[in-house]
C-alpha cells in the first residue's frame, strides 16, 4: 500500500511517495519554481538511491503534477509500474478553521469550504486547492484526502480558543485561536502512546515543536488543550521571521509612527522579525555559531527565544496540573542540544532535570534526555508530518 502525500504552495509542490506497510519514503522531492521560466524537478528515488535535478516547463500545477507523476511511473530512475499501485494522495492544507476537526475526503464541498477559508491562510490555502484540483484532472481515479495543520487544535475548550474580545469579531470574522502544527502533535502523541505505554486519554504532555516556524501544545487526556499559535500562526513564540507575542499596541504605534499600511506591517511582523529582526540572522545553524563567536545580538537573541519557550512551558504546567512528558520535535529542537538545554536547565524547582552528557548526544533521534531523578521525563522525538498525513489518509479512505 503505497500514499502519495503532497504539499503544495503557490509555485511549489513538494511530495513523498511512502510504502505504508513499512513507513519508508520509496521517493521524495519538489516541483520548483511552478508557472516560472525555469521550473524543475528535484526528485529522490530512496529504494535505488537515484538523485535526478532537471529543468522542466510547468507552467501551472497541472503540468507539474503530470510532471510528477510522470517521474515516479519513469522505466529507468521510477518507483511504480503503475498509478494503480497509489492507494490514496494526502494533501497538506494549512487552515481548516473551525470547519473541519479531522481529515475529509475530497470532493467539492470539501474544495469549496477550503477555498472559503483562503481568507484565513491567503497564502497556503488557494495553493492546497491548485494540487487537489491539478492531481484530480491528470488521475481522476485515484483518491483524495485532505489533512488539516488545524484539525487537531479543535478540541481546545472555548475558554483557551477565544480572545478577550467583542463576539461579534469571531462571529464575523473568525477572529479565535486555531492552532497550527497539528499534524506534527499528532504524530508525536502517537509516539507517546508506545514510548509511555499509555492510551492516548491517560496522556498529558508538552510538546514544543520549534523549527523555522514554532509553536508549543499543552495536550491533557490526549488532547489538545491549549497552544501558542493562534488566529494565524504568528502569535506565541520566537520564530526565524516572526515575533510572536507582542502588545497589539505596539503594533499601531509603529504603524502610526512609520505610517504603514496593514499589509506593510503584517510584512513586517510575519517576514522581518524573529531571528532575522533581532539580529539579522534567521538560521539557526548561523546564529549559534555567530553567537559562539562572540556576536552579542545574537547571544541577546538565543536568549530571548529559549526564555520565550520556557515561559509558556511553565505556563502549560500550571494548565495541566500533571505532565507525563516534555518534547522537543522540529528542526530547531532536534538538532540543537543547547537550544533544548537553555531551554529546561534550572527549572529543578518544577521537577525538570536534564542529562547534560545524553541531551549532548540526543540530537536528531529519538532519546530521552532528562536525568534519573527528573519528575517530569523528557523526550527528544523527531517528527514525520508525512507519515501521519499518510496515516490519516489511509484511514479515511479504509472507512469510505
Amino acid at each position: 500500500m503505497k500514499v502519495l502525500v503532497i504539499n503544495c504552495g503557490s509555485s511549489t509542490i513538494k511530495y513523498q511517495l511512502i510504502d505504508m506497510e513499512k513507513d519508508n519514503v520509496i521517493a521524495k522531492g519538489r516541483c520548483d519554481m511552478i508557472g516560472y521560466e525555469k521550473s524543475n524537478m528535484i526528485y529522490t528515488n530512496v529504494r535505488d538511491d537515484i538523485k535526478n535535478n532537471f529543468l522542466v516547463n510547468m507552467p501551472t500545477h497541472k503540468e507539474a503534477m503530470q510532471v510528477l507523476l510522470n517521474t515516479l511511473l519513469d522505466k529507468d530512475t521510477g518507483v511504480l509500474k503503475s498509478l494503480d499501485e497509489i492507494y490514496a494522495v494526502g494533501h497538506r492544507v494549512v487552515h481548516g478553521g473551525d470547519k473541519f476537526s479531522s481529515a475529509a475526503l475530497v470532493n467539492d464541498e470539501v474544495i469549496n469550504k477550503i477555498n472559503e477559508l483562503s481568507e484565513l491562510a491567503p497564502l497556503h490555502n488557494p495553493g492546497a486547492v491548485m494540487g487537489i484540483q491539478a492531481i484530480m484532472e491528470v488521475a481522476p481515479l485515484l483518491k483524495n484526502v485532505v489533512v488539516f495543520d488545524t484539525a487537531f487544535h479543535q478540541t481546545i475548550p472555548d475558554y483557551n480558543y477565544l480572545y478577550a474580545l467583542n463576539p461579534k469579531y469571531y462571529e464575523k470574522y473568525g477572529i479565535r485561536k486555531y492552532g497550527f502544527h497539528g499534524t506534527s502533535y499528532m504524530y508525536i502523541l502517537n509516539r507517546l502512546t508506545e514510548i509511555l505505554n499509555k492510551p492516548k486519554k491517560d496522556i498529558n504532555a508538552i510538546i514544543c515543536h520549534l523549527g523555522s516556524g514554532a509553536s508549543c501544545c499543552a495536550i491533557r487526556n490526549g488532547k489538545s488543550y491549549d497552544t501558542s499559535m493562534g488566529f494565524t500562526p504568528h502569535e506565541g513564540l520566537v520564530m526565524e521571521t516572526r515575533c510572536g507575542d507582542i502588545d497589539a499596541t505596539a503594533v499601531t504605534k509603529i504603524m502610526e509612527k512609520e505610517n504603514l499600511t496593514p499589509a506593510e506591517m503584517e510584512k513586517i511582523l510575519n517576514k522581518e522579525s524573529g531571528r532575522v529582526g533581532l539580529c539579522g540572522i534567521g538560521d539557526q545553524r548561523e546564529l549559534i555559531s555567530a553567537a559562539n563567536s562572540g556576536n552579542k545580538q545574537a547571544m541577546l537573541t538565543r536568549k530571548i527565544q529559549c526564555n520565550r519557550t520556557r515561559k509558556y512551558i511553565g505556563a502549560y504546567m500550571a494548565e495541566l496540573n500533571r505532565v507525563d512528558a516534555i518534547v522537543f520535535t522540529g528542526g530547531v529542537a532536534e538538532n540543537n542540544f543547547c537550544e533544548r538545554l537553555y531551554t529546561i536547565q534550572d527549572m529543578d524547582c518544577l521537577g525538570i532535570k536534564i542529562d547534560k552528557d545524553v541531551n549532548f548526544e540526543g540530537s536528531g533521534k529519538e532519546t530521552k534526555i532528562s536525568a534519573s531523578d527528573s519528575k517530569i521525563p523528557v523526550y527528544v522525538i523527531p517528527t514525520n508530518e508525512e507519515l501521519e498525513i499518510a496515516k490519516q489518509t489511509v484511514e479515511v479512505v479504509s472507512q469510505c
